[in-house]
């Protein structure tokens, strides 16, 4: 920056700042005369940091390209010791964000801008640029009260974005339009502006986002639960724009609609069904928060995740504490309660802690074994745990329904707590726990499989620190019957079905994506006598055992709450 003292400093030798038209946690927009050309333009400055890259400006280069009239025009991106400076086209005019507060925003108007804001994105997808941070800040409506909208920032939400989440104050007003493989620090795609977008409309309709919460942790919390359906707030929308925006903030990524499905299904809303009516100051503060059943609903899919996971945490402490005489009986319960409790309000640094809790006896038991298990829970530790912290426990309780005898709850369980690539992990490891913990325990047949459990695992195992020793014993059983080993796929399998179609929104559904899982489960057991010509499943138990499951499983669904709207009844159809 040049210019004397108390006069307008001039950047990149040809932007004279006039004016600070905006103010960020890193930047600030000015307006600024062009005196080279001549004109006026909006100079954006974000501080450097040393954590910029050369990736943030290959970005904003490559949006300088674009060029729709949905879109604000990048002209230049420069920088000098102190900041970085993008040169844009100046939109007269308000954002979005400005409109939601004001509750000036009709209904149509909220579509037509979300329209023309998918125009833009799909023009810069097609050369390559994703946004990454669409919100209602980042959406200009030109011409004051006008429904043009342009889109700005492109290409900078990975420069800018690195530096909001070193900030408490930031990182909520930053998570809370990120998707949810944004939050877990996943690769983005496409997808993730469709799902920001969805999400700004949804405030449109709304008033409010529905993810804000008093701080990072809870606003996490509130992305993973999900938002509750448009339906529930707004019972005068149509219900498929309200089922059309609930698929677009999919949790997974795989299962939203790309952009020009999305936006076709937008498109088809505004002849009829959306009305032109102001989304008025009354509504929008009634929508702030849902009725007292909402809100309990909002509070419950809060708190769900956490006390799932500590429950889990202490089932799993509770094996390892009470399963051997490692520990000393006084300390037993408190480990236990300690363990669900840290998992519960720190679910990373939970996993670590529950995993040394584990490893501790097991190491004792078998120096080999202890060290197999370590590297086994650190791979899937920094692998899943770090990026699914409150569901990377959920094959634990594979374990717990195994030992209660139903086992084959847990296919549909995980696959539809996990949705479609979560859940097939889940229930992969769940039927590898499962498993394992089958030939380690007592019993003298490995349940439904009726394998006989003759391979004596516990004490060959006990004191022996030979790897090799071990591990050539932990096959064996697998060799022998490889019906063990393939087991898990068959679960992996049977929760995909579960994975697609159960979303608590419509019970025909779910009990459809219930039955497809359990024949897919069933499917599988039965073809491993044709598969495996030295094994014979016992048919009659196994199809007791399922049955029973799958009872267990119907009345899950059946009690379970819904996130749609209730059934319309015989009367209403009419």
């Amino acid at each position: 920056m040049t210019g004397a003292p108390g006069a307008h400093p001039v950047v990149l030798g040809r932007y004279r700042l006039i004016e600070r038209i905006g103010h960020g946690g890193f930047s600030t927009v000015y307006r600024a005369d062009d005196l080279k050309m001549g004109r006026q333009v909006a100079v954006k400055v974000i501080r450097r940091t040393e954590e910029q890259s050369s990736r943030a400006g290959h970005e904003a280069r490559a949006a300088a390209k674009l060029s729709s009239p949905h879109i604000v025009t990048v002209f230049e991106l420069g920088e000098d010791e102190q900041n970085v400076y993008l040169v844009s086209e100046l939109v007269e005019g308000t954002t979005l964000a400005r409109r939601i507060a004001e509750a000036s925003l009709t209904d149509r108007e909220a579509i037509i801008i979300t329209l023309q804001v998918l125009e833009a994105l799909q023009h810069a997808h097609s050369r390559g640029v994703i946004h990454r941070d669409i919100k209602p800040d980042n959406i200009m409506l030109a011409g004051g009260r006008g429904v043009l909208a342009k889109v700005t920032d492109f290409g900078i939400a990975q420069l800018e974005n690195s530096q909001r989440l070193t900030r408490q104050g930031d990182v909520v007003g930053t998570l809370m339009y990120m998707s949810p493989e944004q939050a877990d620090g996943m690769t983005v795609n496409d997808s993730t502006d469709v799902y920001s977008t969805a999400l700004t409309l949804y405030e449109c309709l709304a008033g409010f986002n529905p993810f804000k919460g008093e701080g990072a942790a809870e606003t996490i919390a509130k992305i993973n639960a999900g938002a509750l359906p448009l339906s529930r707030l707004r019972s005068d929308l149509p219900e498929a724009l309200s089922r059309l925006i609930g698929e677009a903030m999919e949790h997974d990524p795989l299962l939203r609609p790309g952009l020009g499905s999305f936006a076709a299904g937008l498109a088809g809303q505004l002849p009829a069904g959306v009305a032109a009516q102001k989304t008025t100051l009354l509504r929008r503060e009634r929508g702030r928060g849902p009725a007292l059943p909402g809100a309990v609903a909002v509070r419950l899919e809060f708190l769900a995740p956490r006390f799932g996971s500590a429950a889990l945490a202490g089932l799993v402490a509770w094996m390892a504490a009470y399963g051997s005489f490692y520990y000393p009986q006084p300390w037993r319960l408190p480990l236990v309660l300690g363990a669900a409790a840290v998992v519960g309000l720190l679910p990373r640094l939970g996993l670590a802690a529950l995993a040394l809790l584990v490893l501790f006896p097991v190491a004792a038991y078998s120096m080999a074994l202890g060290a197999f298990l370590s590297a086994a829970a650190a791979a899937y530790y920094f692998v899943f745990g770090l990026a699914w912290p409150r569901s990377a426990l959920l094959p634990a309780l594979a374990a717990g329904l195994g030992a209660l005898g139903v086992g084959l709850v847990y296919p549909a369980v995980a696959g539809s707590l996990g949705r479609l690539r979560r859940g097939l992990v889940l229930a992969l490891f769940g039927g590898a726990v499962f498993t394992a913990l089958q030939l380690f325990s007592n019993r003298s047949t490995i349940d439904f499989l009726g394998i006989p459990n003759s391979f004596a695992l516990p004490g060959k195992l006990a004191g022996s620190s030979n790897p090799v020793f071990v591990l050539k014993e932990l096959a064996r059983p697998f060799r022998e019957q490889p019906a063990l080993a393939v087991q898990p796929f068959i679960w992996m399998a049977a929760a995909l079905p579960a994975a697609l179609m159960i979303r608590r929104r419509r019970l025909w559904a779910d009990l459809a994506g219930l039955a497809l899982s359990n024949g897919l489960l069933a499917a599988g057991y039965l073809a491993l006598p044709r598969l495996l010509h030295n094994y014979r499943l016992p048919e009659l138990f196994f199809m007791k055992t399922l049955l029973i499951c799958v009872i267990i499983q119907i009345v899950l669904i059946l009690f379970s709450p819904r996130t749609g709207p209730p059934a319309a009844t015989p009367h209403e159809l009419a």
